[in-house]
């Protein structure tokens, strides 16, 4: 339902499992997109931007995770990111719990990325992430809408931008047949390094 989002046909597990391997195990559909483009985010006073075009987000908190995991076997190197860190430090910024989140949009360079970050974010236990995106919660008449953009798996992958992008989008109340109806508080996430670099956004839709 993005107008902008690169693919846009529905996928089957069919699909999924006869795209070729890239790297075992993941297949091509399991891999974010290549894309060309930009987005830019104007960051400015709640005053200030009570007077701009467009209706303004509120930044309620923010935080950083940086785990640095030692890469060596037996470490759980890769089971663990810096979401775990990144996520209660801008909860308790915003002054929320995992329970408030209306929506998220999630750094999803990899299916994996996607299920690891719920899992450490909280919103279901370590391991739990395949059961918890099964029953088709994150879709667009789910529960819990995820990624309503299409993530960098489908609709474009700009690093961090393309969740943020998502984000203010949906904040704003302009995200037309893909509008969330309840957005007040927006969680954002973004990843680096080997999914150990994290950064954690938690957003206030515009009233």
């Amino acid at each position: 339902m993005n107008p902008l989002a690169q693919l846009q046909d529905p996928i089957t597990l069919e699909d999924h499992q006869n795209s070729r391997i890239i790297a075992e195990p993941l297949r091509l559909l399991d891999c974010c997109l290549v894309s060309n483009g930009g987005v830019a985010i104007i960051v400015t006073t709640p005053e200030r931007a009570r007077d701009l075009a467009q209706p303004p987000v509120d930044i309620l908190g923010w935080g950083q995770g940086h785990p640095v995991d030692v890469r060596e076997r037996g470490s759980g190197f890769g089971l663990r990111t810096g979401a775990a860190i990144a996520g209660p430090i801008a909860m308790q910024m915003a002054g929320v719990t995992i329970h408030d989140i209306d929506m998220a949009q999630l750094y999803d360079s990899y299916t994996f990325t996607t299920l690891i970050s719920l899992e450490d974010y909280g919103f279901c236990a370590k391991g739990e992430g395949g059961a918890f995106v099964s029953d088709g919660r994150l879709g667009p008449n789910g529960t819990f809408p995820l990624n309503t953009g299409g993530g960098e798996l489908s609709s474009f992958y700009l690093w961090g931008m393309t969740p943020l992008h998502e984000a203010v989008v949906q904040g704003r109340g302009m995200a037309g047949e893909r509008q969330v109806a309840k957005r007040d508080v927006i969680l954002v996430s973004g990843s680096g390094g080997i999914l150990d670099h994290h950064a954690t956004l938690i957003l206030g839709g515009a009233q």
